[in-house]
């Protein structure tokens, strides 16, 4: 197939075209005028005509006609160039069966080029609606072929040259925006090839997060959207599927918790408790399960005077409209019946959840999780199973209460917690530290040693720190094997299995925290480099050996510490966390400073997020102007996340959890004199 330019006499309707019906090839007024102003959007497809110079149209005889009726209205001129794709047939059978052929644009056109076409169009200004008449597809087809068609570039070549499918194409274009695309693009780029799925890629895209989709149900679409923030569809998601990507995740998750807030002050007036706490999780029991035990369910005060009334009559009405609803097929009539009952039930949970709530003497909590509809669930609490039994027993006379022991003296963990499995009782000693010497989550905690050894890993594969790499994996491959020593001690594991990989893989929120920094896009392009080296892609060992030794010795020092980098462990200056050969390590990288450090890592929202809200603003209050100190003050905890995060960005700040202890004086005597 060639695609070439002609003249309006140097064509005809093949007899061989299948279409037709009449008014159908006449009906092409619109036609006519959509090709008047923005010309032909795809090629006509012909073949040579026996004993005729000619060649004849089987595809796009509607357009040639319309093209043909503007030339006779002088409309445009005699030598108008059409452009046409030439198909040599080999019988007429097989011209027929071409013709007849549905959608045949995707038969002598690629993907490409077809949108190739349609952008060409839309760039010339015709509308969706035009296209969609001129190719004889929907309005749908038409948006989704746009749509890739306006890839970023690099993403469309991609496409064109076959290096993606059309399934991952589609996937990147799920967003129109570019500099989303891009970011995605780059970090698949430097995936494993298992990990190259359409799937992967709308995961880097944010598109169907489940989790934004869930609060977006509870916020409301409408009302984000009058806040500023938009959610754009996927073009591409199946039709009963509403997936898309929220623009503004911030701005939602701070509607969210403006929206749980009024639920926190509404149930707090209902169970008149001012101090009544809330907690995102159920309590869980000893063997890890929800503790149902401390579940309880308050009475209510019943409704009176017309609110009952009222309640009684929405309630008479449900009852009424399911009946009637049973007794009828109509689709309409039950689609208004539907309605109907949704406003009525709606009024009556209005007028249910308006009930004070009864509470018994004691120390109660409430949950509130926003379920998948979006709708808040609320379960009540006992504190603990010593709440709920002293809710329970009769009041004992008052008598002398002792002070308590005297306090013993805190155990130092070390780096105990270090390698310790997940749920052990070192680990939970450790994480309990974290989170009462700096209000750290278990999750928070996992974030902070993420991100600390990803910026030691980018560290040690800077120029001039491999060497330092090389010693260190040396040091503690020998020390390891030669010496009674213990891994956990050294700050490394085996090399047998990847500490992030499955089943041990970094959970979500850990890896998004790691992937955000600097250190990771350095660390991750690094290796990319060497993962496309013939000593890694050589599928015979012998000869992948002999590409390796033939490197110079520069790029074998990197290589080591690629090797020893990968194998360190996730350490943080916290107890039960904290080893002294890692202090060392960042000492000798030059890591060990907070204006170095900064080099890897900044505070970004996500990271200032973990920090309480009390900490939050005593951490910016030094390095904001005097308005913003005071709006600080007054600001709910997601508002203060954005404010805090710029003012700690513009400062050479780092989190105490993240630091390295600084080289002593004689230390850093020892180490000159040793390298002088």
């Amino acid at each position: 197939m060639t695609v070439r330019t002609f003249v309006a006499a140097e064509l005809a309707v093949s007899p061989y075209n299948v279409r037709k019906n009449k008014r159908a090839i006449t009906s092409i007024d619109g036609l006519e005028a959509s090709i008047k102003r923005v010309g032909l959007i795809l090629p006509l497809a012909v073949h040579p005509l026996r004993g005729s110079k000619k060649h004849g149209v089987f595809d796009g005889g509607r357009r040639f006609r319309a093209i043909q009726n503007l030339i006779a209205r002088g409309e445009l001129p005699a030598d108008w160039p059409i452009d046409a794709s030439v198909r040599t047939i080999s019988s007429e059978a097989e011209l027929l069966e071409i013709s007849s052929a549905a959608g045949l644009l995707h038969v002598d056109l690629l993907p490409w080029e077809v949108m190739e076409g349609l952008r060409r169009a839309s760039k010339r200004g015709a509308t969706i609606e035009e296209i969609a008449d001129v190719t004889g597809q929907t309005e749908l087809w038409v948006k989704q072929h746009l749509r890739l068609a306006n890839l970023a570039e690099p993403i469309f070549t991609a496409y064109v040259e076959g290096e993606i499918s059309q399934d991952q194409a589609k996937a990147f274009a799920a967003t129109e925006d570019h500099k989303l695309q891009l970011a995605a693009w780059e970090a698949f780029r430097h995936r494993p090839s298992f990990e190259r799925t359409s799937d992967h890629i709308r995961r880097l895209l944010k598109v169907g997060d489940h989790d934004e989709e869930k609060l977006l149900r509870f916020v409301g679409e409408r009302a984000f959207r009058d806040a500023g923030g938009a959610f754009e569809l996927d073009l591409f998601a199946d039709a009963a599927e509403h997936r898309g990507r929220v623009d503004r995740p911030g701005l939602l998750r701070e509607l969210a918790e403006a929206r749980i807030e009024s639920v926190r002050a509404t149930l707090r007036r209902r169970a008149a408790r001012d101090d009544l706490r809330f907690a995102a999780e159920y309590p869980r029991a000893r063997h890890g399960g929800v503790d149902r035990d401390l579940e309880l369910s308050p009475d209510h005060e019943p409704l009176l005077g017309d609110e009952a009334e009222r309640a009684q009559f929405l309630d008479d009405e449900l009852l009424e409209l399911a009946d009637r609803r049973r007794r009828i097929d109509d689709p309409v009539e039950q689609a208004a019946i539907d309605l109907e009952a949704e406003s009525h039930a709606a009024e009556l949970q209005q007028l249910q959840d308006s009930r004070p709530v009864l509470l018994p003497a004691g120390d109660i909590y409430a949950t509130l999780v926003i379920e998948e509809s979006g709708a808040v669930e609320t379960r009540w609490w006992w504190a603990s199973h010593a709440a709920k039994r002293a809710a329970e027993k009769p009041p004992e006379p008052a008598r002398p209460v002792s002070l308590g022991e005297i306090a013993k003296p805190a155990r130092d963990l070390g780096g105990s917690a270090v390698g310790a499995n997940i749920g052990s009782q070192i680990q939970q000693q450790a994480d309990a530290a974290a989170r009462e010497e700096y209000a750290f989550s278990a999750q928070g905690v996992q974030i902070v040693r993420a991100i600390r050894r990803e910026v030691m890993r980018a560290a040690m594969i800077e120029d001039g720190a491999t060497g330092i790499a090389h010693d260190f994996l040396i040091f503690t491959l020998l020390r390891a094997e030669l010496g009674n020593h213990h891994n956990r001690t050294l700050g490394v594991r085996t090399l047998h299995r990847a500490e992030d990989s499955p089943p041990m893989a970094m959970i979500p929120a850990v890896r998004a925290a790691v992937e955000a920094t600097p250190a990771h896009g350095f660390w991750t392009a690094m290796l990319g480099v060497f993962r496309d080296h013939a000593a890694i892609q050589l599928a015979d060992e012998a000869d992948a050996f002999d590409a390796f030794r033939g490197e110079r010795d520069e790029w074998k020092e990197c290589a080591a510490a690629i090797v020893a980098a990968t194998a360190l462990t996730k350490t943080a200056n916290l107890d039960g966390y904290r080893l002294p050969i890692h202090d060392r390590l960042a000492q000798l990288l030059g890591i060990a400073d907070d204006e170095a450090f900064r080099g890897y890592w900044a505070p970004d929202e996500t990271f200032v997020e973990l920090l309480p809200r009390a900490t939050r603003v005593e951490l910016a209050t030094p390095h904001v102007d005097e308005a913003t100190r005071r709006n600080l003050g007054t600001m709910k905890a997601a508002e203060t996340i954005a404010p805090v995060a710029r003012a700690l960005t513009r400062v050479c700040w780092v989190h105490p959890a993240l630091r390295f202890e600084a080289a002593s004086v004689s230390a850093d005597a020892e180490l000159e004199g040793a390298l002088a």
